[in-house]
């Protein structure tokens, strides 16, 4: 039987050697559930983001899906910083999370158990 966890490491290691192929053939990559997005699979338009964000739930709202949330600004981007300039003289200031989809569909904000959200987010303040 193998240890707790082999498995987790193994696909780990898996996503480590990707990334590591693509780094050195120079291609951007993006990753979401371990899965690798190509360049063309990676767009979305911000029409579509903005008619999704249009339908969706207030940041305030709470929903059976958890969505929208605090957003903590954890994702570095290329240089290492994070992905939004923090402004630190400014106490009300937060992000909000909301899961957007390439299709044009509006996200299920109130279904329970949960929909996948897929690997696009808004994030807005």
């Amino acid at each position: 039987m193998p240890k707790k966890g082999t498995k987790n490491e193994a696909m780990k290691a898996q996503t480590a050697a990707r990334k590591a192929n693509q780094a050195a053939a120079g291609q951007p990559h993006w990753y979401t559930n371990n899965t690798v997005l190509t360049r063309e699979e990676n767009k979305i338009s911000q029409a579509t983001v903005q008619n999704q964000l249009r339908e969706a739930p207030g940041p305030n709202q709470t929903t059976k899906t958890g969505y929208p949330h605090k957003y903590y600004n954890e994702d570095l981007g290329p240089d290492g910083q994070p992905l939004f300039r923090v402004r630190t003289n400014s106490s009300t200031t937060s992000y909000r999370e909301y899961p957007v989809m390439s299709t044009g569909n509006t996200y299920d904000f109130d279904k329970k158990p949960k929909a996948r959200p897929g690997p696009f987010r808004a994030i807005t303040n």
